[in-house]
């Protein structure tokens, strides 16, 4: 069996002399030019084509389900899709003749194996596929909303898996700014739920998927809000659940994976039919609007700030920090309880910041200055006007929490007891456990008094 990854949920699984094509979207710019691919990919259209013998829509979703893509392909290949009557529908009035509606845990063959439809908990029918030949298995895991015992239902059924696709993006974070609600709609639960019954299959080799678009042109503001995870955060997350037992690893466009029962081999940017593009930069999930944290005008006001902030974290607020974690006084335990990276931004103007970050999964907490850490999930940003203000006396900590002179957002995933879990508290309530070191030092103990 091999599985080339063509670009966000889009996949060629080869088995035998059959090559099914998983969701295509060839346009490089979709859903009403609101969406584009990123990373960029080029894909070789014309092979695709001509190649594919079996289609699979995963479910109705934009990302997904691509009729002008689909318009492209022969309509006498057969098409699998979920039994959602909507989906077949319209894939039949593109001319369709074999439409496969695939309930949960129903089976299609495929060359001398099988597709195995998993299910979803989600309102619209979409499905998983668990492809398998000669011993060889691949769980493509799509948009499903899955659960543990989704996973070991797959893994009394067919034994051990030798591949799955994780999806890793909560699907709410945009709606949730949209509705007010900014970073709280994680969706943390149904993460640590499908993480689990990817793990439940025994894989061999896992990797994170489904996240490879970003909203484009005058819609490239949402960006800042859609995607908190990174596939390389989330790699490192499931390598500390799954310890030796597994391989844990990310792809791009391009890679094909070899899969021979519990041997998959990665052969970055083996395939012709797929690979990656330099394209434009994309805002990275960020939910605020950082135009509210005023920075300096002055350059020299830049560099006394500057040279400040590096006396300040190492010289008296981690003292302070390390100090109430080694009494256990409970204002920072929960920093080290949920495993926290904690990164501070300072907003010093002109697009300037500075950085600092601790990592609190660590025995002894260690700060780094002018570092950007890339497992950090709770953020700190902060005005550096009004930073500047207080450190030079003008002005008291309160224009942090009365004027909103710094944010506080977070995005917090750990490895406890052997299993993936989310905060026990939410919102309010978490917030409360996670006071921002910086600026409550100023508060609570101003400066250069550690007590």
């Amino acid at each position: 069996m091999r599985v080339t990854v063509l670009a966000h949920a889009s996949v060629l699984v080869e088995m035998g002399d059959e090559r099914v094509l998983i969701d295509p979207i060839f346009a490089e710019v979709f859903a009403s030019g609101t969406l584009c691919f990123h990373p960029a990919r080029r894909l070789d259209v014309e092979r695709l084509l001509q190649e594919t013998t079996l289609l699979v829509v995963t479910h109705i979703h934009l990302d997904h389900f691509h009729p002008e893509t689909l318009a492209r392909f022969e309509r006498s290949l057969p098409v699998i899709v979920p039994a959602h009557a909507a989906l077949a529908n319209a894939i039949r009035a593109l001319g369709f003749t074999r439409v496969i509606e695939l309930r949960p845990w129903q089976r299609h063959p495929i060359a001398d194996g099988f597709a195995l439809a998993t299910p979803s908990d989600f309102e619209l029918e979409e499905l998983g596929l668990v492809f398998e030949r000669a011993g060889a298995s691949y769980w493509h895991m799509s948009d499903a909303i899955v659960d543990e015992p989704v996973g070991r239902r797959v893994r009394e059924t067919l034994g051990p898996v030798s591949l799955v696709a994780a999806k890793y993006q909560p699907l709410r974070t945009l709606i949730g700014y949209q509705r007010g609600l900014q970073s709280e709609m994680l969706d943390r639960d149904e993460l640590v739920a499908g993480f689990e019954a990817a793990c439940a299959v025994e894989p061999a080799w896992l990797f994170p998927y489904f996240s490879g678009f970003a909203f484009h042109g005058e819609h490239a503001w949402a960006n800042r809000h859609v995607a908190p995870y990174r596939a390389g955060e989330i790699a490192r997350l499931l390598r500390r659940r799954l310890g030796a037992s597994a391989t844990v690893d990310t792809v791009l466009p391009g890679d094909v994976l070899e899969v021979q029962a519990r041997r998959v081999r990665k052969q970055p940017g083996a395939s012709t039919l797929s690979a990656p593009l330099d394209g434009h930069p994309v805002q990275s999930w960020e939910p605020i609007d950082v135009t509210t944290l005023a920075g300096l005008e002055r350059p020299a006001e830049r560099v006394w700030l500057t040279l400040e902030l590096r006396k300040l974290l190492p010289g008296e607020v981690m003292p302070w920090v390390l100090s109430h974690l080694s009494a256990t006084s409970g204002l920072f335990d929960a920093y080290r309880e949920l495993q926290v990276v904690w990164q501070c931004v300072v907003h010093v103007g002109e697009g300037g910041r500075l950085r600092a970050s601790v990592d609190f999964r660590a025995a002894e907490p260690e700060l780094r200055l002018d570092h950007e850490h890339p497992d950090a999930n709770v953020f700190s940003h902060v005005s550096g006007r009004q930073l500047w203000r207080v450190l030079r006396g003008e002005a008291g900590a309160e224009v942090f929490w009365m004027a909103g002179g710094y944010r506080i957002y977070e995005k917090v995933l750990l490895v406890r007891d052997g299993r993936l879990a989310a905060p026990p508290r939410e919102g309010w309530e978490l917030f409360e456990t996670l006071p921002d070191p910086l600026t409550h030092y100023l508060r609570k103990a101003g400066r250069r008094r550690l007590q």
